[in-house]
């Protein structure tokens, strides 16, 4: 992303800029195309919103789109992402910088210096130490990204032994002039972007490695407050907030918001009247019928939704197994069955957003065939445990997957758990998950973010995993390394990118069925709608008629 440069100045930054542009313009239109929202906006009392889960809200913890969604306003990161609709939404800007950063020749030393007189939601004041706090608080309470930030020079040392006191020697701070230094072992193209997530948003010193859902200071236009695990939670304005060039003060007042797992009780919330906002996945039944009823907006978005299958456990230890089952679904019903038709039906990792897409054909569907492998893998009748989450879209996707496999041969049945412990108990290696249902929503727009988190096996953990398959292979976690190096996405790239996702698709680890579209449902009496690219809704921006 950043190219090769020498320290710099002022021509420096405005170089830097012209190569982040350079990904937003990969990506099909320029960053300087998109509308940015007035500055003026339109301020209202209560929002009340319906998600259907999250897992933390927790900023060294959370990895799950509907948490991201509520906390990219209250924790902010040294560099962000704009608040405007269309591409220009990837583009980065300065968040708790007063600028993007200088970078050295060799891509290995960023610099920072932090905006003057940022304070958190409790009056303290934010230190350039509180940074290395956050990112030794992810390895201290083995948080879910810290193999984000593993490339920092001493991290990986640090991991083994993480300590309080210990250090990570490749981030320098320096409290009273606000500067943070970075140095990486190696170049890693992404790291900007790595900075973003919400990860690596700073929190105060005196911050527990514990668990803290909704009680930790941040920085941005509103704090958390309420937080009823399972149930609900509520975000009200922050007083030490100042609003900036990139982001703005915020419409709502406060947002109320409800965790409801059923699709159906919450789609009806908002047709009731006793919600404003629900992101549910109406179930296909009612799609038409609720138009009428609210204001329905499709949101296409960069998401992938699989069958993972973990090539540790027996049956799926077996390719052929593997190949049957992509072979065996029909990804084309499973849009109308799931999603009403609100989906695209897809056999790639990548979705078809992303520059590096290219459209794969490996697996046209014949459950006959299908059938016939299992039996000349020697997989006929062995027993097989389904895991899903009990979200509805979940459970009639998984219930259908489960189905597939009983009909070319397996002896499948169906297990859930509750929203909260699905990704946690499927990650951990003493589960033995032999296969089940997830997706992908994109933390950032690099190949590296699906390939490397999902598809590593350097990044295989044996707990909190994110590659659920279990999936490794010594050429494509190579391939996958050393495109970590390449600073730009070049058409060059791009096709190196596609061919380890072909390599990674003949092996069969995934059953990718669906690029979804998501239905947004909102009251007749929401006026203006705002999407960002990444974080979905800006509900920041909504405004009533």
């Amino acid at each position: 992303m950043t190219g090769k440069r020498r320290w710099m100045g002022l021509l420096g930054v405005i170089a830097m800029a012209a190569g982040i542009s350079m990904i937003v313009a990969a990506y099909g239109v320029a960053g300087t195309r998109t509308k940015a929202a007035p500055k003026q906006s339109q301020a209202f009392g209560t929002l009340k919103a319906v998600i259907d889960t999250i897992d933390y809200l927790d900023p060294q913890q959370a990895y799950t789109g509907q948490s991201w969604w509520a906390m990219w306003d209250v924790y902010e990161t040294l560099l962000t992402y704009r608040h405007v609709d269309g591409p220009g939404g990837y583009k980065l800007v300065p968040g708790l910088a007063q600028s993007l950063p200088s970078i050295s020749a060799n891509g290995k030393v960023y610099k920072f210096k932090l905006r003057k007189g940022v304070k958190y939601s409790n009056g303290k004041k934010v230190l350039a130490s509180d940074f290395k706090w956050a990112i030794k608080r992810g390895f201290l309470a083995t948080g879910q990204g810290v193999g984000f930030y593993t490339d920092i020079a001493g991290a990986k040392a640090y991991s083994k032994n993480p300590t309080k006191n210990g250090n990570i020697s490749g981030i320098i701070v320096n409290n009273a002039k606000r500067t943070i230094v970075i140095k990486l072992a190696t170049p890693r193209g992404d790291f900007l972007t790595i900075l973003a997530l919400l990860f690596a948003a700073p929190v105060p010193a005196n911050t527990p490695t514990s668990i803290e859902n909704g009680t930790i200071p941040g920085t941005g236009p509103y704090r958390f407050s309420n937080y009823d695990p399972n149930r609900s939670f509520t975000l009200v304005r922050n007083k030490f907030f100042k609003p900036n060039k990139y982001i703005p003060k915020g419409t709502p007042s406060r947002v109320e918001v409800s965790l409801i797992g059923d699709a159906n009780a919450a789609t009806q919330r908002v047709i009731d009247g006793q919600a404003d906002y629900s992101n549910a996945a109406i179930p296909p039944d009612r799609i038409a019928s609720v138009k009428n009823k609210g204001k329905l907006v499709l949101r296409k978005t960069a998401n992938t939704y699989y069958f993972w299958m973990n090539i540790r456990e027996a049956p799926f230890n077996k390719l052929k197994v593997r190949q049957a089952v992509n072979l065996a679904i029909d990804r084309k019903a499973m849009q109308t069955l799931v999603w009403g038709g609100l989906g695209t039906p897809t056999q790639n990792v990548l979705p078809p957003t992303y520059p590096s897409y290219r459209k794969l054909k490996l697996y046209a569907h014949n459950l006959a065939k299908a059938r016939s492998m299992v039996t000349a893998a020697g997989a006929k009748g062995a027993k097989v445990t389904v895991w899903t989450r009990q979200v509805s879209d979940a459970l009639t996707a998984a219930q259908y997957y489960t189905s597939i496999l009983n009909k070319i041969g397996l002896d499948a049945k169906l297990t859930s758990l509750p929203r909260t412990t699905y990704y946690t108990t499927i990650g951990n290696v003493n589960t033995h998950a032999q296969t089940g249902w997830a997706r992908w929503l994109e933390d950032y727009p690099h190949p590296l973010d699906w390939f490397d988190v999902l598809l590593n096996g350097n990044r295989i953990t044996n707990q909190d995993n994110n590659n659920f398959a279990w999936y490794s292979n010594k050429t494509t976690n190579k391939e996958i390394e050393a495109l970590k190096k390449a600073p730009v996405l070049t058409p060059a790239v791009n096709s190196k990118w596609a061919k380890v996702e072909k390599q990674i698709m003949r092996q069969a680890p995934w059953a990718p069925w669906s690029n979804r579209v998501f239905p947004e449902f909102f009251k007749k009496k929401i006026g203006c709608i705002h999407t960002q690219r990444l974080y979905g809704i800006d509900w920041m921006r909504l405004c009533r008629k």
